[in-house]
């Protein structure tokens, strides 16, 4: 009976432990995110910091340098979403709810979701190598004991950055993806559906463009935070570097379609 039981209590118990250790590890990502910001807003007056450098960097890094790869995969996207959509729409007669499904599909849900899918395993992975490296070699502890608060120098401008190179990135990803899918519609379908680029932009009211700009500052937030986190993780073996941007990588993935699943739900309520 007593072995009966501890099979029971050892079922019933493993889904308990996993879920309170999401709960934990939501709880530290929080916090440790909220205190990075605190410090940066209590050290900081409006362009008279030296962080605002590592934060412009972080934004050349993340949005700029990968402008070419959001180019030629916002091209692709423009087919194999926005063209067939179009297509497929209009073949079963649901022309009149054609901007609704391009506006909600591409802009709200496909775009921002490759967006931070890029910016996870292009920016969050090289920030978890950055600070693991800088951990190793101690740089950390040295800014710390020259009095840098770190939070102020290396964190907080991180955060920012990717957050807002990830609403930048997915203006333009969305931009390419639907300007060049439209285009490419009105030339082999119909003629008429280059009045869809009028009619998309008359659909953004000031309730669509807050949600857009809301969610992308959060998923960019969201992967900054995480891969900060993971960074300062690692500890004295050259190893950890890669462990801990592994577990960045697929903490960041499930962050993101939990966070984005919870937001569908709130924005059909």
């Amino acid at each position: 009976m007593n072995q009966v039981l501890d099979v029971l209590d050892t079922i019933i118990g493993w889904p308990g432990r996993v879920v309170l250790k999401r709960i934990m590890y939501a709880i530290d990502l929080m916090t440790f995110s909220l205190v990075a910001l605190r410090d940066w807003t209590q050290n900081n007056r409006i362009f008279r910091s030296i962080s605002y450098r590592n934060m412009v960097a972080q934004i050349i890094f993340t949005g700029v340098d990968a402008l070419p790869t959001i180019t030629f995969l916002g091209t692709v996207a423009s087919f194999i979403f926005t063209f067939r959509l179009i297509a497929i729409v209009s073949s079963i007669g649901g022309t009149e709810d054609l901007v609704d499904i391009l506006t909600n599909v591409i802009c709200l849900e496909m775009g921002p979701l490759i967006a931070a899918i890029i910016l996870i395993s292009r920016t969050g992975s090289a920030i978890v190598i950055d600070l693991g490296n800088m951990k190793l070699h101690g740089e950390i502890d040295g800014l710390e004991l020259l009095a840098i608060n770190t939070n102020d120098y290396l964190i907080a401008p991180r955060l920012l950055g990717v957050a807002i190179s990830q609403l930048a990135i997915t203006v333009y990803f969305t931009l390419v993806t639907l300007v060049g899918g439209i285009l490419l519609s009105g030339l082999l379908l119909s003629v008429s559906h280059f009045e869809l680029l009028l009619s998309i932009s008359s659909v953004f009211d000031l309730q669509l463009l807050g949600t857009f700009v809301f969610k992308n500052v959060l998923f960019g937030f969201m992967i900054a935070a995480t891969a900060c986190y993971h960074g300062l993780k690692v500890t004295s073996s050259p190893t950890e570097v890669p462990q801990q941007a592994q577990k960045a990588i697929v903490n960041s993935l499930v962050i993101l379609f939990v966070v984005d699943g919870l937001l569908g739900l709130a924005l059909l309520t």
